[in-house]
C-alpha cells in the first residue's frame, strides 16, 4: 500500500470543531488491505516553523485506538530507549522547564500566555519569541517555538483519544503540576 502525505490546515478555533475537522480528515483515509506493507500509512503536515523544523502527524500508530496519531517534529530527535521524532510529555516538560529556567522573562511574559491560548483553542503567533531556546538530549539548542507548536497538537491528540474523559486537560494539568502554566 502506498504512503500518503497530506497537508492539513486546522482552521477552526472551537475545540469541538477542531477535533471534528481532524477526525473527519482521518475518516477520509484510504483503507489498507492488511498488515505491514499492506497497511495504508499517512503523514499529515500540520505546522512549519522555518526551513529546519515542522510538525507532522503520523498514522497509524502502535496504539490501535482508531483515531490515534503521533505528533512528530522533523529536524529533531528525542531519546527514549532509542531515538524518535515524536516527543513524549516528559520531553515537552523538560524543554519548557529549561526555557523557563534560562529565559524567565520571555517565559513569564510570552510563553505562559501562548500556552494558555493554545489550551483554550485561541489563535497564537509563536514568531514573537525570538531567542528563547531549549537544549535537546544531545546538547543541541532549538527554538522553543517548535515545542509550543507540538503542544498544540499534543492537546489535539489528547482530545481525540480521551474526549469522553478530560481530553487536553490531562496534559495541561501536567504542565500546571510542573509550574509551567
Amino acid at each position: 500500500m502506498p504512503s500518503y502525505i497530506v497537508n492539513f490546515n486546522l482552521k477552526s478555533v472551537n475545540r469541538a470543531q477542531m477535533r471534528r475537522d481532524l477526525i473527519t480528515t482521518f475518516i477520509n483515509e484510504q483503507p489498507g488491505t492488511g498488515n505491514g506493507n499492506n497497511a495504508s500509512r499517512y503523514r499529515y503536515n500540520v505546522e512549519n516553523l522555518n526551513a529546519n523544523y515542522s510538525i507532522f502527524l503520523k498514522r497509524p500508530t502502535m496504539l490501535n485506538k482508531g483515531f490515534d496519531f503521533t505528533v512528530n517534529i522533523s529536524g529533531m530527535l528525542f531519546k527514549k530507549q532509542r531515538t524518535y521524532s515524536n516527543p513524549s510529555h516528559s520531553d515537552i516538560i523538560n524543554a519548557l522547564t529549561y526555557c523557563k529556567n534560562n529565559f524567565s522573562v520571555i517565559y513569564r511574559n510570552d510563553i505562559i500566555p501562548i500556552l494558555n491560548n493554545i489550551y483554550n483553542c485561541k489563535p497564537v503567533n509563536v514568531s514573537v519569541l525570538s531567542g528563547a531556546t531549549f537544549i535537546d538530549y544531545q546538547g543541541v539548542s532549538h527554538p522553543i517555538e517548535i515545542i509550543l507548536l507540538a503542544v498544540k497538537w499534543l492537546f489535539m491528540e489528547q482530545d481525540c483519544a480521551y474526549w469522553n474523559y478530560s481530553g487536553r486537560a490531562m496534559f495541561y494539568n501536567a504542565l500546571k503540576q510542573n509550574n509551567l502554566v
